[in-house]
């Protein structure tokens, strides 16, 4: 058994150095050693535009306490064979290199960083999330675009075997309607939100690839009355998003009135939901812990500031049987746990 000495020192290296890791990859450090070569800390804080003493400093507490960099007599790193493996598998590794995007606890410290800084407020009712702090959204989105592409084979299934030729999208952080648009030029495509920031960078992005077929409606995804004329109930059309989970916070009835109001003026649709249910904990034991301990931090998140609720997948089913939707199925989208759960209208 490990000793409270041990456990407390591991616990305070992790929140240590996941912070540092995150801040040495926004300055740039791992794309430069992904790039090859080895370099003193002092090259990478020239090449960097760094200051040199913070730098070694942070350099060399990633070498002593982590396998994920090398450092040769000349006091040059490098990124170890375990390393590459790392930063292969958190970037975007089909872009060029002068693109690539490493994410390095983008989530967990950059867009929830003001959040853990505010527990002791948020503890004594002295702060509030979304009145005295927010995330920090510029994270948060990026965070949500790479976690999207993971869904994308599950969605062109779906899209498939229903045999649709619309789709909408509720939530745009995704890029996946744009995706669908390229794959799909025939179908009539909708993007959902009530962000006009978002539409209109959404609407940009298209528009520089030359996408047509996709209109955009700003509109909050429970004003039923304020978005569903715009869409085209004749033809057999698909409605899905990532982001079911942040509705949930207003109550899990709202979303079944809205399966309900579909049903009426969209009989030929299907609503899918891209989620990772939450698991009992008897299951705990069955269960690796890299997909145990990401659904804990899924849901604490949510569930702490109040904007999100993770619901088990019974409780997921029984919202498309509450709504009295003609078929209610879900399917393993093969990545950490997130299933599809499709209404059929």
């Amino acid at each position: 058994m490990e000793s409270p000495e041990s456990w407390f020192h591991r616990k305070a290296t992790f929140y240590v150095e996941a912070q540092i890791l995150f801040h040495l990859n926004q300055a740039g450090v791992f794309k430069l050693l992904n790039g090859g070569g080895s370099y003193t800390a002092r090259e990478i804080a020239d090449s960097l535009h760094l200051e040199p003493g913070p730098a070694d400093a942070l350099l060399d507490y990633v070498f002593e306490v982590d396998d994920l960099l090398d450092r040769d007599q000349e006091n040059k790193y490098s990124l170890s064979e375990f390393g590459r493996k790392v930063i292969g598998r958190y970037s975007d590794m089909k872009t060029d290199a002068s693109r690539q995007s490493i994410n390095m606890f983008d989530v967990r410290v950059g867009a929830y960083g003001p959040v853990w800084q505010n527990l002791g407020r948020m503890l004594s009712g002295d702060g509030r999330y979304g009145q005295d702090f927010h995330r920090e959204g510029r994270y948060a989105e990026n965070g949500v675009f790479k976690l999207a592409m993971n869904f994308w084979n599950s969605l062109v299934e779906h899209v498939d075997e229903l045999g649709v030729d619309s789709v909408l999208e509720v939530g745009l952080t995704t890029g996946l309607v744009e995706k669908l648009a390229e794959r799909y030029p025939d179908h009539v495509l909708y993007g959902l939100d009530r962000s006009e920031s978002a539409l209109e960078s959404n609407a940009s992005s298209a528009a520089a690839k030359g996408i047509r077929n996709i209109s955009w409606i700003r509109s909050d995804f429970f004003d039923l009355d304020g978005w569903r004329g715009r869409v085209d109930s004749d033809r057999r059309g698909l409605i899905f998003s990532l982001h079911f989970h942040e509705l949930m916070a207003k109550g899990e009835e709202r979303f079944v009135e809205v399966l309900r109001g579909l049903k009426t003026t969209h009989p030929n649709w299907a609503v899918v939901a891209f989620e990772q249910p939450r698991m009992p904990h008897v299951d705990k034991g069955n269960i690796s812990e890299t997909l145990w301990l990401y659904s804990q931090s899924n849901i604490l998140i949510h569930h702490l500031i109040g904007n999100g609720r993770i619901l088990s997948r019974d409780a997921w089913m029984d919202l498309g049987y509450q709504a009295g939707c003609r078929k209610v199925s879900d399917r393993a989208c093969n990545y950490l746990g997130y299933r599809a759960f499709v209404f059929e209208l």
